[in-house]
């Protein structure tokens, strides 16, 4: 009896060591994956909600090619690796080894041939779960790195995305400037041509001058941007100069955004794959300290060896020799480095769980400090918009006053130069609409969808988003497959 005691109480040490860290204990109002799953569907590939066939073919390009997500596979291959490696020591060990000998005795000229042959067999009974949870931990780094790689890939496609729109804004940008250079030159050709006859002030070339100057020194500013845009591109493509991939030709201020639900909660980011893996090495750095702990326990191991020992070669490989070894260990002799080693994965599980608190304190901010750049990025576009409205009626205006001798020609300028300023405002106020929706599904780990129920997706053909256009509802796994 009192052996069975002493079993069964060694098993539920043993195996007290299988549990996971209850993530439950940690505070960090996020909400439930299950209770996000059951209202929303998520959709990982959000850039395809463009409908951009250039935009696909770069993002595509960029995933075959680009050298940090290729680093970040190696990494998980590595992590997987050295799972697997852990892993071995769980299973029997085997080992073999065969020698043969032979001497001679100078005196009567005999000859004399040994041959020993040994194969054995060792295994560590992992009685404390040491052994596998070391295996465990091992096993949460790797998904971990599975995880750095689908955060990589997100930063990825964000920022290749980033770029592109980027590229669109600066390319109408600078056909906006090129014009607006085109015009100033035109003017300055006929204000010049009226100085001649005595018609103008001398000021007034010496303005339109000016006018077109600045025109001028603002289509560089924008090209060395434009440039910089196409090497920033380029790096996350790796590819060379003079490779520089098609952008299309869609209008930037016609281009539908794909619109963002602004209901869905912040709290709602289970598919941040960052927090996944700030979650996995947690459990890493548990799994690691549950391992060093059962270090103070008694190691057992168990082998056996076969073996033979003949004078000659044929019977080798005859084995009656059987040998059986258990050999008991007692670590907690050496107390000393085990109890510092014990601190120091206290401490890496410390450490390991202030991390995860940041990277979700982290997220949440990011989410919502995301949400409301958005909003406000939609509010500037149309005031910037219905301001471009009237900057160009009022250069008519002023147009028209000029024409007649009513007005000063440094007016008309201005009134040029302000609806120039205040068209590149609006372009850059679309793209930053675009930048700050991209950034939401980067920070959210994709595009939340809201799970309609049946009655209501047959009572409805399709849905208004965010930016008042109405789309057909795709479908879409879980997983966010389209």
């Amino acid at each position: 009896m009192n052996a069975i005691r002493l079993i069964a109480a060694l098993l539920v040490l043993g195996l007290g060591g299988c549990a996971n860290y209850p993530m439950g204990s940690l505070k960090t109002d996020l909400l439930p994956a299950e209770d996000v799953a059951a209202s929303y569907s998520l959709n990982t590939a959000w850039w395809k909600g463009y409908h951009d066939a250039d935009l696909d073919r770069i993002v595509a390009l960029a995933l075959e090619r680009n050298v940090d997500l290729a680093l970040s596979a190696i990494k998980v291959n590595r992590a997987l690796y050295q799972a697997r490696l852990l892993s071995a020591d769980l299973v029997p060990s085997f080992s073999a080894n065969a020698s043969a000998a032979a001497s001679h005795n100078i005196d009567n000229g005999n000859a004399a041939r040994s041959y020993q042959t040994e194969f054995g067999v060792s295994y560590e009974v992992d009685l404390w779960q040491k052994l596998r949870n070391a295996a465990n931990a091992q096993e949460w780094e790797y998904k971990a790195t599975m995880e750095d790689r689908e955060a990589a890939r997100l930063a990825l496609v964000n920022n290749v995305a980033d770029t592109y729109f980027e590229l669109k804004y600066l390319d109408e940008s600078i056909k906006v400037m090129d014009a607006s250079v085109k015009r100033y030159q035109e003017l300055l050709r006929l204000i010049e041509a009226k100085y001649e006859f005595g018609k103008v002030a001398s000021v007034e070339p010496l303005q339109a001058q000016q006018s077109l100057l600045s025109a001028r020194n603002s289509l560089l500013d924008l090209q060395d941007r434009q440039n910089v845009a196409r090497q920033t591109l380029r790096d996350l493509l790796n590819i060379r100069p003079g490779e520089n991939p098609v952008i299309g030709n869609a209008d930037l201020m016609s281009y539908p955004t794909v619109g963002v639900d602004l209901d869905v909660p912040v709290a709602a980011l289970s598919a941040r794959p960052d927090i996944r893996a700030s979650e996995a090495r947690l459990q890493s750095a548990f799994k690691t300290l549950e391992s060093d702990r059962a270090s103070w326990y008694p190691t057992i191991s168990i082998g056996s060896t076969l073996g033979t020992s003949s004078s000659t070669s044929s019977k080798v490989f005859d084995l009656p020799l059987l040998a059986g070894t258990v050999r008991v260990s007692f670590p907690f002799l050496q107390w000393n480095t085990i109890r510092w080693n014990i601190k120091i994965s206290e401490a890496d599980f410390e450490s390991a769980k202030l991390d995860f608190t940041q990277a979700v304190t982290s997220a949440l901010n990011e989410v919502d400090t995301a949400y409301f750049s958005y909003a406000n990025a939609r509010r500037s576009l149309e005031n910037t918009l219905s301001k471009h409205q009237k900057d160009v009626r009022i250069g008519e205006y002023y147009q028209t006053r000029y024409d007649l001798g009513a007005a000063e020609l440094k007016d008309y300028l201005d009134a040029l130069n302000t609806a120039d300023n205040s068209m590149l405002s609006a372009l850059e106020a679309k793209y930053r609409v675009i930048r700050y929706e991209n950034q939401i599904y980067k920070a959210m780990g994709g595009r939340y969808e809201r799970i309609l129920p049946p009655s209501a997706g047959k009572a409805t053909q399709g849905h208004t988003s965010t930016n008042g256009e109405t789309h057909v509802p795709s479908q879409r796994n879980q997983q966010g497959a389209v």
